[in-house]
């Protein structure tokens, strides 16, 4: 672990342009540091290695807090998102919220990030799938498409957790076996009454038990609160296998969210999804000797539970209507979108009484086609008119 802190201070140390001393920042076209002042280029080490994984137990250490260059936290006082930025970088607006009332912050900036995902979509890029988005929206009001149209979009790493564990899970159950009992029913066959046998399917039920184990890796916890689970899954799946270890210059010019879901948190929510796919092992183990299963008890034990964070890009752009906060996301990896947006009741309606006036009209010419009113007729006849 001192190895890498050591390489991460020395990466910060050299966090400058080559050309005119000014500070690069991450460029995803390139995916290089590139210069805002003077556009020299420079490149960042991609290290690929696999990244450190920490015991649960150590959770909390204050030495995995050293993000390799001084950093501070700033909190938005409408929606209260907290974002990680350099020192020396500003935050006008909340990626969140768009609000303007963003101040500094006195919290610690929390458990550094083990390993990233580098932006790879260009800010040009996600605003044109943004606005591609919106023009899939036909529902929305025409006023929200341009006030989302109007507004800011912000790259954002967002912090996810990933645990590892070696789970053993010992069940009780019951296993049900299938028999058939031949019965014998009525029927109607050539308007006439028969007698008919059948099989009659029933359960058999005895009581069983038995262990399942797996190991887990990278289970994936969301550290964000500010989205909805939901919304994030739209512009999933991101390329695991793309993962770097950590380097200061990857977050420069971007934020990252400060984990609102603790590493405890974050575990209680990954072991419910372990022991949840448990509980399937366990079904599919007594599957192998019966018909039906049913799981009536399971306990479940992890063994060597590691976590690390990860920072995954996130283009992100949130307007406001009807005092309401939508979002619109771009997969900051691959460019997928997804997003909310209001419906208007009005554009809905006037939908629905276009296709009711193309019924209309079709109904219309059916009629004076004549094959109309010779059902018209029919129908008549069967009334008794």
């Amino acid at each position: 672990m001192s190895e890498f802190l050591d390489a991460k201070r020395r990466a910060a140390l050299t966090f400058s342009c080559p050309g005119c001393g000014g500070r690069p920042v991450w460029d995803p076209a390139s995916r290089q540091m590139k210069c805002p002042f003077c556009g020299t280029s420079s490149a960042i080490e991609m290290d690929q290695t696999p990244p450190v994984e920490y015991p649960i137990e150590q959770a909390g250490d204050a030495s995995a807090q050293d993000w390799g260059e001084a950093k501070r936290v700033v909190r938005c006082e409408g929606c209260g998102a907290q974002t990680i930025l350099g020192k020396e970088e500003t935050a006008t607006l909340c990626p969140f919220c768009g609000s303007p009332h963003v101040l500094e912050d006195q919290s610690a900036v929390g458990i550094a990030p083990e390993s990233v995902l580098p932006f790879a979509v260009p800010k040009e890029k996600a605003v044109s799938g943004f606005r591609a988005w919106l023009k899939g929206k036909p529902f929305a009001p025409g006023k929200a498409k341009k006030m989302a149209a109007l507004g800011e979009i912000a790259g954002v790493y967002l912090p996810h957790w990933t645990y590892d564990s070696d789970t053993v899970s010992d069940y009780t159950g019951q296993a049900g076996h299938w028999y058939y009992v031949t019965k014998t029913r009525t029927v109607m066959r050539d308007g006439k009454q028969v007698q008919e046998q059948y099989e009659e399917r029933h359960t058999r039920w005895e009581p069983t038990a038995g262990t399942v184990s797996r190991k887990f890796d990278d289970v994936v916890v969301a550290g964000s609160e500010r989205l909805p689970e939901g919304l994030l899954q739209r512009v999933q799946p991101y390329n695991m296998n793309e993962l770097c270890r950590y380097q200061p210059g990857f977050l420069s010019g971007f934020t990252a969210e400060k984990a609102a879901v603790d590493v405890h948190k974050g575990w209680d929510r990954a072991r419910n999804r372990i022991e949840a796919t448990m509980k399937e092992l366990a079904v599919r183990d007594i599957l192998t000797h019966a018909d039906e299963a049913q799981v009536t008890s399971i306990s479940s034990k992890h063994r060597k539970v590691k976590y690390k964070l990860t920072l995954l890009p996130m283009w992100l752009s949130s307007f406001t209507w009807k005092e309401k906060t939508y979002h619109v996301l771009v997969n900051g990896q691959s460019g997928k979108c997804g997003g909310e947006a209001p419906v208007s009741p009005w554009r809905v309606a006037a939908l629905v009484l276009a296709i009711l006036a193309v019924l209309g009209v079709a109904y219309y010419f059916f009629m004076i086609s004549g094959d109309g009113g010779e059902m018209l007729d029919g129908l008549s006849v069967m009334v008794g008119y």
